[in-house]
């Protein structure tokens, strides 16, 4: 029964921060990675992040466990079951049954989580944990701060709000006034952004970038962004390579091997750099002048904070529309959700001023250090009082 007891916050200056994930879809990893990152740097020894998704570990049930990719199947297959799951879960009595259902399937396997990382404050990235963690820290008397990091920018499930949570920090004020209709009280909510690669709050060499990969240096580049989860996401690029237009392709398909090996099929008259798995994507943005992609949250949270302007072929339904619509009415992208509509899209964008004036609504909207921000907020949970310099001064001594 060990794991079932609290432990009073440490007088060392050393904080374990525990950030929990989980692997449908992987903006909430992304974001988790860049939080630690942020801590690491910040904090050094003294912040001890640890990532952990709870449904990735030993004991959680298979059925959780294999959710993560039948999320993303789900989204591809049969997206009118996601929408009709995604709005049940956006009303009371279903969420709550969601909530019990975590306590009964997962609160063994959360307990050995929270018992291995004896946490001074827990961050968790994903809804699907915050009741469990609050169930938890109630039933066991324990006495960690709780911080949610929202990866979406405006339209959020039910699931993610609960009064029990001590902090959350959320990307937007659309997010912020949302949480207010929630019932949260406007001292628990910080404006921050989705944390996004550090990399992404440093000078940037744009040139040396194109230099590297052997982009044209003089040829406007656009980024095409997909996966199996972009429905024909090969025809999008198909109508690009036909339209004629004086750019340059950057086409990165992830760790999807078939789908790659289609796009090389195409017979290109445009010229088009294509790549599988880029873990470098994040430094490229600077290096290219927009972005076609789906709305997931995380990348479009990087290219708003490369100021880069978005052009939005799909939506998974529900929240990522929030994204688009979050976007577009800042002036920081448009939606072009057939080929035509992005051959469109992209032909009126062509002069050049209307792609640099959406570029910077995009920069206006980009929050480059949410990440180092976060950090910040998230040690002032573990560690009140205690400022960096003097932990570290303690540290030392």
């Amino acid at each position: 029964m060990s794991h079932l007891l609290s432990h009073p916050p440490s007088s060392s200056p050393e904080r374990a921060i525990l950030v929990l994930t989980n692997d449908a879809g992987m903006g909430h990893r992304q974001a988790a990675l860049a939080v630690v990152a942020a801590l690491e740097r910040r904090y050094g020894a003294l912040g001890r992040p640890v990532l952990v998704n709870p449904l990735a570990e030993p004991g959680a049930p298979a059925l959780l466990r294999d959710s993560q990719s039948d999320f993303n199947r789900v989204v591809r297959l049969a997206p009118w079951l996601y929408r009709f799951g995604h709005g049940l879960a956006n009303t009371y009595a279903p969420t709550r049954l969601m909530e019990r259902l975590e306590v009964l399937t997962l609160a063994e396997t959360m307990a050995n989580v929270l018992a291995r990382a004896r946490p001074d404050v827990v961050v968790t990235t994903h809804p699907a944990f915050i009741y469990l963690l609050a169930h938890h820290r109630r039933r066991h008397g324990q006495t960690w701060p709780l911080v949610v990091l929202v990866t979406d920018l405006a339209r959020l499930q039910r699931l993610w709000f609960r009064p029990e949570v001590d902090l959350y920090l959320v990307p937007t004020d659309d997010a912020a006034a949302l949480a207010a209709r929630r019932g949260i009280v406007a001292a628990r909510v910080q404006v921050t952004g989705i944390p996004v690669d550090l990399r992404l709050s440093e000078p940037v060499a744009a040139a040396e970038t194109r230099r590297a990969n052997g982009w044209d240096p003089a040829r406007p580049a656009v980024l095409a962004v997909g996966s199996r989860r972009v429905q024909e996401f090969p025809a999008f690029l198909r109508a690009l390579n036909d339209a004629g237009l004086p750019i340059q392709l950057v086409v990165v398909t992830g760790d999807d091997a078939d789908l790659l090996a289609e796009v090389r099929a195409i017979p290109w008259r445009l010229p088009a750099h294509l790549y599988g798995y880029v873990a470098d994507l994040p430094a490229w943005l600077p290096a290219v002048d927009a972005v076609v992609t789906k709305a997931g949250g995380l990348t479009v949270a990087e290219a708003l904070a490369a100021g880069r302007p978005l052009f939005i072929i799909q939506c998974t339904p529900m929240h990522e529309r929030g994204n688009a619509d979050y976007v577009v009415a800042h002036g920081a992208g448009v939606r072009a959700g057939t080929p035509a509509a992005l051959v469109s899209a992209l032909r009126r964008a062509d002069d050049g001023r209307l792609l640099a004036q959406m570029g910077d609504y995009a920069r206006a909207l980009g929050r480059p250090r949410a990440a180092f921000q976060a950090a910040d907020l998230i040690w002032a949970q573990a560690a009140p009082g205690l400022a960096p310099a003097d932990a570290l001064a303690a540290y030392e001594r």
